[in-house]
């Protein structure tokens, strides 16, 4: 063989090992690609990198259920409906009751049943008892006994002063009268026994 064909020779061979050897780099990059692949993970659309399965650090950001919530939830009734006008309750006083005039003029004859007696300075309270009893259905009176009847005496016999007495009748006898302080109606109003008078006696 002459000195040009193993020249010749040598470039071959050389050639086919610089190929070979471009051939295996080509190989290994393609492999590492591949590899890379499928264990990296690909950039979202911000440049970011997704993480994978098994990826330690922070997750996404969810939607947190106190957000969620907050957008359901309804808005107070105040700021939705329009705040009614409160409807006034009118407390009606029930009318007065006529208790009768201070000073009655009483015949022979007349009977009353007191109910109750106090001082000369609570005619207010004596009313206030009339009142009460005649609302149960029985009519009472309130007087200012002051020693104008002669049928209103003490114990002592001395003619009644300075009270006000809470009354029923005038009747036409101790024994209506009497029944009509017995009536159920007037003892749950006012339970108290009551004695008779004939006040122009």
């Amino acid at each position: 063989m002459t000195r040009v064909g193993h020249r010749r020779k040598k470039k071959r061979s050389r050639s086919a090992v610089s190929a070979g050897i471009v051939a295996g780099l080509a190989l290994l990059a393609v492999c590492a690609v591949i590899l890379t692949r499928g264990t990296t993970a690909a950039p979202t659309a911000d440049g970011r990198q997704m993480g994978s399965g098994t990826d330690d650090g922070a997750a996404a950001p969810t939607a947190s259920a106190g957000s969620v919530t907050k957008a359901d939830r309804k808005p107070p009734v105040s700021q939705t409906q329009p705040l009614q006008p409160t409807a006034k309750v009118q407390t009606t006083s029930p009318p007065p009751v006529n208790t009768g005039p201070d000073s009655p003029k009483f015949k022979h004859g007349e009977w009353i049943a007191v109910l109750d007696k106090y001082p000369a300075d609570a005619g207010d309270t004596a009313k206030a008892t009339a009142t009460k009893v005649t609302r149960a259905g029985i009519p009472a009176k309130a007087m200012l006994v002051n020693g104008q009847y002669p049928g209103l005496k003490d114990s002592s016999l001395a003619p009644v002063t300075g009270t006000w007495m809470v009354y029923l009748g005038p009747g036409t006898s101790s024994e209506q009268m009497v029944n009509l302080c017995q009536d159920p109606r007037t003892q749950a109003a006012y339970p108290n026994p009551c004695p008779t008078y004939e006040p122009a006696g």
